[in-house]
């Protein structure tokens, strides 16, 4: 919950929410390009399996990596293909079903970032790769970009109620 307590030109924000810790990677390489990442929060895995070759064939994209967050209808999704930061939002809003919120706080950022630990006891567990011909260009140990973040515990919403005092 947020309360907001507005008392004439001045205005008093307040958060009320349970949180969670856990680790990120970031898209961002060492020589700054970025490997692609999707995140879908309200789509089937048929649905995100079928859009991410869709892509994949457009792109001529290597092997993509299919996550289930442990949350229905949650999935996340990696290719480890080298791009610039211009090319991998151009990937990523190209496909169809991604969490907007994801891509609003990647144009902030400059890089992706999705999940990797658990969050309230689910893990994330990769379930399907999309295989291809065209070779990766960028390998695990590649990725140095890790981050420590809280997000919301699962169930939570954030609703704003306001108060005005004159």
């Amino acid at each position: 919950m947020i309360l907001q307590l507005r008392i004439g030109s001045w205005k008093f924000t307040f958060t009320f929410a349970q949180v969670t810790e856990v680790i990120g990677v970031n898209s961002l390489l060492p020589d700054g390009k970025h490997i692609l990442m999707w995140d879908f929060d309200e789509w089937t895995f048929p649905q995100v399996r079928e859009e991410l070759e869709r892509v994949q064939r457009v792109y001529e994209l290597p092997n993509i990596y299919i996550i289930y967050t442990g949350k229905p209808k949650g999935y996340h999704a990696y290719c480890f293909k080298k791009v610039d930061w211009r090319k991998a939002l151009e990937i990523i809003t190209f496909t169809r079903g991604v969490d907007m919120g994801f891509i609003k706080y990647a144009v902030i950022r400059g890089h992706f970032t999705l999940r990797v630990s658990p969050k309230c006891g689910r893990k994330p567990k990769c379930i399907w790769i999309l295989r291809s011909e065209v070779p990766e260009e960028v390998l695990l140990h590649e990725l140095r970009s890790w981050v420590k973040y809280e997000t919301l515990a699962d169930g939570q919403e954030v609703k704003i109620h306001k108060i005005e005092v004159k």
